[in-house]
C-alpha cells in the first residue's frame, strides 16, 4: 500500500464522481452496486463481491430481491452491507407507495397499484399476501402483508382480512398475492378463495375491487380473467 492508499479508493472516488454528474446513466449495473457496497465496507475492495453478487442473483434487480440470509452466502458480504441493500430496496418500495394524504388516483383500476406491488412483493422468494384497503372514494387507506408463507402457498384467513378491513374502516378491498414461481396463471385454491372472499365481503358491505397475482415483471386479474399491462 503506497501513500495514497489502497488501489480501490481512487476507483471507488472516481465511480462517485461520475455518478454525481451523470447519474444512474454514466454506471452499469454492476458499478452502481460496487459503488453502494463501499459505504458498508469503506476498507475493502467491493467490486469483486458486486461481480459475485451479480453473477449469483442475475441481475441488479435479482440481488435487491435477496434476503439477508441469501446476500450474505457470498463471501464478504456482512451483516452491514445485506442490510445497506435491504434497506435500499425498502426505501424504494416506500417511496413507490400511493400516499393516502395527497389523495392520490383512485385505486378501484387494477393497472393502478402495479408499480408498488411490483417493488414491494413481486421479487419475493415466498408467498406474500397483501390487502390493500379503499375508502368509499376509491382512495387508499391502508396497506398491510397479512400473510407470508412458502415458495407455492401463503396461508389466509377470512376473519384477518375483513378484521383488518373494517378496522380500518375500509369500503373496498384489492387482494394481492406474489407467485414465486414466475408464473401468473392462478391456482384452483386462487380461484376459490376469492370467490369466499367476495361472498362474505358482499355481507359485511365490504366490496372486493379483485385479486390481484404478480410475479416482478407481470400481473393477473383475476376479477378480468386476464394478464394487466
Amino acid at each position: 500500500m503506497g501513500r495514497e492508499g489502497p488501489h480501490y479508493l481512487g476507483h471507488r472516488k472516481r465511480l462517485r464522481e461520475r455518478f454525481r454528474q451523470g447519474g444512474k446513466s454514466s454506471l452499469r449495473d454492476d458499478e452502481l452496486l460496487e459503488l453502494l457496497l463501499g459505504y458498508a465496507l469503506p476498507r475493502g475492495d467491493t467490486k469483486p463481491l458486486a461481480k459475485e453478487l451479480m453473477a449469483r442473483s442475475g441481475s441488479l434487480r435479482g440481488v435487491f430481491d435477496e434476503s439477508c440470509e441469501g446476500l450474505e452466502e457470498a463471501k464478504g458480504m456482512g451483516g452491514y452491507a445485506s442490510t445497506l441493500v435491504r434497506l435500499v430496496k425498502e426505501c424504494m418500495s416506500r417511496c413507490l407507495a400511493p400516499v393516502a394524504a395527497e389523495a392520490a388516483e383512485a385505486l378501484d383500476n387494477p393497472g393502478a397499484v402495479l408499480r408498488h406491488l411490483q417493488a414491494e412483493i413481486g421479487g419475493e422468494k415466498t408467498e406474500h399476501f397483501m390487502l390493500l384497503c379503499l375508502n368509499p372514494a376509491g382512495r387508499l387507506i391502508h396497506t398491510e402483508v397479512l400473510a407470508r408463507g412458502t415458495v407455492d402457498m401463503a396461508h389466509v384467513y377470512p376473519r384477518e382480512v375483513f378484521k383488518t378491513a373494517l378496522l380500518k374502516g375500509a369500503s373496498a378491498l384489492i387482494l394481492i398475492h406474489n407467485h414465486p414461481s414466475g408464473s401468473i396463471t392462478p391456482s384452483s385454491h386462487d380461484e376459490k378463495l376469492t370467490r369466499a372472499l367476495t361472498q362474505l365481503g358482499e355481507g359485511l358491505g365490504v366490496t372486493v375491487h379483485d385479486h390481484i397475482i404478480i410475479t416482478r415483471d407481470q400481473a393477473y386479474s383475476i376479477r378480468l380473467g386476464r394478464a394487466i399491462p
